[in-house]
């Protein structure tokens, strides 16, 4: 079962791309044929309710690359991306009240980014991580964008978010791909520990810098905000279905998953008016919660180290067998080989 669209069909904002226009210019390049190919206009840079399609979007990126040959230029183009390119959702992550709250508040509202990565948040062994798995198909373009939002994480953030930590422990990026320069160069570039050819796309750090204070605490500011960046989010994928919603319930569920009744009980309604409401949304209660239990099984396997046994428990398999039979169904691999 894989989780990977091909390609994204909803118009994006302009703003995904308004920044690369400073980072062409900085080249000594004029962005002006670069817009000509991907039909975007000089008066849509200009206006912030703009939009155009994943495909413009692309056809920008890979015109960039066809002009300016820079190996640093994903971690260059992610330092054009500042918190305020990010409206309502970047002021009211600046507004947080720590490190962890920013990191979680930003990722509720993911969708309202511009990334092309489904991003998980976790901490193990004292470190805290940052995992990036792709949501569609970027093909040549993917080690840019992935650069790119490496970098705004890293860098970008610096001035919002206080770096000095006594004694810190962990501070490492991790890319799945072979070194296209050399390591070092990497390293000076991001100021930290950097690896290829690992398992996953991720940033690692000191578990205890998540509870460090941010200097634009603000709890009323926030509130204010957040409305917004829930308007904004209903605004952009339409307003939450039965899907949506029995998604959360799974998700936030650490021991047993409810069944449909219970979770009919959580939302004042039957489950048989579930069942009707998930057809219209082109799912099935079954279906739906397959792909959930997937998902799970997938994070306690790569971010934990329970054992298969207490992972069946957990999603509510009461013999493992069952369970190993269901994940290859959904995988084609045992847990065990997928976790090594």
């Amino acid at each position: 079962m894989t989780f990977t669209h091909s390609v994204p069909t909803k118009q994006q904002s302009i703003i995904g791309v308004s920044p690369l226009v400073a980072l062409i210019e900085s080249y000594g390049v004029s962005p002006i044929p670069i817009l000509e190919r991907t039909g975007i206009t000089l008066n849509m840079l200009k206006d912030a309710k703009a939009k155009i399609s994943f495909s413009q979007e692309l056809a920008f990126i890979s015109a960039m690359l066809d002009l300016i040959v820079d190996s640093d230029i994903g971690f260059r183009a992610g330092k054009y991306y500042k918190l305020n390119s990010f409206g309502h959702l970047g002021l009211a992550v600046a507004t947080c009240d720590s490190v962890e709250d920013a990191i979680q508040l930003f990722i509720k509202y993911i969708q309202l980014s511009y990334t092309h990565f489904d991003v998980s948040f976790f901490k193990t062994e004292g470190k805290a991580i940052l995992r990036f798995k792709d949501l569609c198909e970027l093909k040549e373009l993917r080690r840019f964008y992935i650069e790119r939002d490496f970098s705004f994480m890293m860098i970008s953030t610096r001035d919002m978010f206080p770096r000095t930590l006594a004694n810190q422990k962990f501070k490492a990026i991790h890319f799945d791909y072979e070194c296209p320069t050399t390591v070092a160069q990497y390293e000076a570039l991001f100021e930290c520990t950097v690896r290829f050819s690992m398992p996953f796309n991720e940033i690692q750090f000191d578990e205890r810098y998540l509870d460090r204070p941010l200097p634009q605490a603000n709890p009323l500011t926030r509130q204010l905000l957040e409305e917004q960046c829930e308007f904004q989010k209903v605004e952009a994928i339409g307003p939450e279905g039965y899907v949506q919603k029995i998604q959360q319930v799974i998700r936030n569920s650490e021991d047993m998953i409810p069944n449909l009744e219970e979770i009919a009980k959580q939302f004042h309604t039957t489950s048989r008016t579930i069942r009707r409401k998930l057809k219209t949304e082109g799912y099935s209660f079954q279906a739906l919660l397959s792909e959930e239990l997937s998902r799970k099984a997938i994070h306690y396997l790569e971010t934990t180290t329970i054992t298969v046994e207490q992972i069946s428990l957990k999603l509510g398999y009461s013999e493992s067998s069952s369970f190993i039979h269901a994940f290859k169904r959904w995988t084609g691999k045992v847990p065990k080989a997928y976790r090594s």
